[in-house]
């Protein structure tokens, strides 16, 4: 069975990307999810397994009812196998529960992709994806909130009216992106294949 991957970034603000994984066992149009680097969340487990590719642990949450998000813990060398955690839990449920951890990677939103994941919009050399909701906002900047329980509150309260008060300003300041018919658009995609394997590999060896 071979295992390509490629990553989509949303805006480098919310330290997130969009992961695809093809496998033509399962997904014939392949499997995305949704992956903060350098972040875990520590909550319920469903089960824990040693994989050598993340996409192995992704494969497992599909086939769980239970599972909702991924813990992937990279390899310490290239000789050993990485861990895999599968939670019945996401970031969404309890925030505050994501802390930063070096050479981890969490994922959720894990599903097989429909022809309408395909239809994104191309810009240039990079693929534009729906920018995230106020909630998205809201949780990706939560794992860096060192207040005290006591104001978690009152600081919860400021963020949910910042985002309302800014979510109007958003979408007007947002420049309308350059459509492209979908051949050249998988021309483009084609094209940034040997970037995106260039960055995974970076990425990786850190």
């Amino acid at each position: 069975m071979v295992w390509r991957s490629a990553s989509t970034f949303e805006p480098t603000e919310f330290s997130t990307f969009y992961d695809v994984t093809y496998d033509d066992s399962d997904c014939s149009m392949g499997l995305q999810s949704n992956a903060i680097p350098e972040f875990v969340y520590f909550g319920e487990m469903v089960a824990t397994k040693s994989v050598k590719q993340h996409s192995t642990c992704l494969q497992m949450c599909l086939q769980n009812s239970r599972c909702k998000a991924v813990n992937f813990f990279e390899p310490l060398t290239h000789k050993e196998k990485g861990f895999c955690e599968l939670l019945s839990e996401s970031q969404y449920d309890n925030p505050r529960l994501m802390r930063p951890f070096k050479k981890a990677i969490y994922y959720e939103k894990i599903r097989c992709r429909t022809p309408e994941d395909e239809q994104e919009y191309v810009l240039g050399d990079e693929t534009h994806t729906t920018t995230p909701t106020s909630h998205s906002i809201l949780y990706y900047n939560g794992p860096t909130n060192t207040s005290s329980p006591a104001n978690d509150t009152t600081q919860g309260q400021r963020e949910d009216s910042s985002i309302t008060k800014n979510r109007e300003d958003v979408e007007e300041f947002t420049p309308r992106p350059k459509l492209f018919r979908k051949s050249e658009a998988l021309s483009i995609l084609k094209k940034l294949a040997a970037k995106v394997h260039e960055f995974n590999l970076r990425f990786r060896s850190r």
